[in-house]
């Protein structure tokens, strides 16, 4: 008897152990589709204020600045501490050393919490496609935040 009940348990578990690893396949799939979505052919400030928009921001389109940047080669210790800030958004600026990319800075609109300074979204582009980003203040002892306003303090 005790072996029978073991021969209907043995498939009920494979059963179960497929269907999670199918589940987590499709989040996987789905999270890269989502990403690759939101951050690829931003060509117009309409475009990056909808990207930024997908990150939890608000800000105003009309405050757009841009300028060039290279990316290191190697990372120097700047950009090192920079790409900490990325790796939890999903972005990795070690992929793009020694290329270009425009920064593109916008006033913050929604910012969560009280301050009498200005802040702002950078977000970094390559071929129309979104790299990396931040939100942050200019003040001496402002600060940096990830582009994923979910991931602030």
């Amino acid at each position: 008897m005790r072996k029978k009940a073991n021969k209907q348990v043995i498939p009920f578990l494979l059963v179960i152990l497929l269907g999670l690893l199918l589940l987590l396949w499709a989040r996987t799939v789905t999270a890269e589709i989502k990403k690759t979505g939101r951050t690829q052919n931003l060509y117009t400030t309409t475009d990056r204020v909808n990207c930024i928009r997908q990150y939890g921001w608000e800000v105003d389109p009309g405050g757009e600045t841009k300028r060039k940047v290279v990316i290191p080669n190697p990372l120097d210790d700047v950009y090192r501490e920079y790409n900490k800030l990325q790796l939890p958004c999903g972005f990795d600026l070690s992929h793009y050393v020694g290329k270009g990319a425009t920064c593109y800075t916008y006033p913050v609109l929604n910012f969560p919490y009280k301050t009498d300074e200005r802040i702002y979204v950078n977000i970094l582009v390559t071929d129309n496609t979104l790299i990396g980003g931040d939100c942050m203040s200019r003040a001496l002892d402002g600060f940096m935040l990830p582009l994923d306003r979910t991931l602030m303090p």
